[in-house]
């Protein structure tokens, strides 16, 4: 682990607060799905695609209220 990012996988995170670090690590299980998809032939369902917009779409909803 670098030095420069504070010994953290996540050198991004220094830049953004902790309210907002944790609404984009809620991302995470939309693209672990499309890396089940790509890497690993998984189906592309309709039920994954509702629900990745879901997660995704509600991250955005957030994030961009955050801006104002």
């Amino acid at each position: 682990m670098s030095k420069k990012s504070g010994g953290s996988s996540y050198a991004a995170l220094p830049a953004l607060t902790s309210t907002s670090a944790a609404i984009i690590q809620l991302s995470v299980p939309a693209i672990a799905a499309l890396g089940g998809v790509v890497l690993l032939s998984e189906s592309l369902t309709t039920r994954l695609l509702i629900a990745s917009a879901a997660i995704l779409g509600g991250i955005a909803i957030t994030t961009a209220g955050k801006r104002r």
